[in-house]
């Protein structure tokens, strides 16, 4: 074979084997973002609007294993409600921009019931404030909200809450995959759009 005729053959085997790892590459960039969970790529574009603050966080905490406790002082753990995207509500009576959301929060509430999600709402006052906390619960959500409390605060130190109110998405798993501290409302598009794509994962 001609040395230049054997130049073009080896360019031409080179260009090929390019084109293959090139084509590889743009598959596995491919799978890679339609096969991952949500994560801080997908979730950022919702961070618009009345969920303008929500976060995203690279390496999140794990789900708190902290006791809180029902209505009925029964003892009750975040992972009771595995299986369900879980959105948690951090709470106070003494907070006022927790007061103003969480009638939206009870619409939302409502406006999933029957699906897989739980919104648990937890009460962070003190044992001396509990009947104060239940009574405000029930003016601002009607039945739309199970009551829970936290009076050791152990949840809130647990996440690394920096205020109240703080509201923390999680997947059916247990993973945090989306957190926003102040309020907002969450009877909004954008709300719904979030929980949307929880569930679609």
């Amino acid at each position: 074979m001609a040395a230049g005729a054997k130049t073009q053959s080896l360019t031409l085997k080179a260009a090929g084997w390019l084109g293959l790892f090139g084509l590889l590459a743009a598959l596995y960039v491919l799978f890679t973002a339609v096969s991952k969970p949500a994560d801080e790529t997908s979730l950022k574009r919702f961070a618009t609007g009345e969920m303008q603050k929500l976060v995203v966080v690279r390496d999140p905490p794990a789900q708190p294993l902290n006791v809180f406790f029902d209505a009925t002082g029964a003892e009750r753990r975040l992972s009771d409600f595995r299986g369900k995207v879980v959105l948690v509500n951090l709470w106070a009576t003494w907070c006022a921009p927790c007061i103003e959301e969480m009638p939206t929060l009870a619409a939302l509430a409502d406006g999933y019931r029957g699906r897989e999600f739980e919104l648990v709402a937890i009460s962070v006052d003190r044992n001396d404030m509990k009947a104060r906390a239940q009574s405000d619960l029930k003016k601002l959500a009607g039945e739309s909200l199970d009551f829970y409390q936290d009076p050791g605060s152990a949840i809130a130190f647990e996440v690394k809450a920096q205020g109240m109110p703080t509201t923390i998405l999680y997947d059916r798993s247990g993973r945090e995959i989306a957190r926003l501290a102040g309020a907002a409302d969450w009877s909004s598009a954008e709300a719904r759009a979030l929980v949307d794509a929880a569930l679609g994962e």
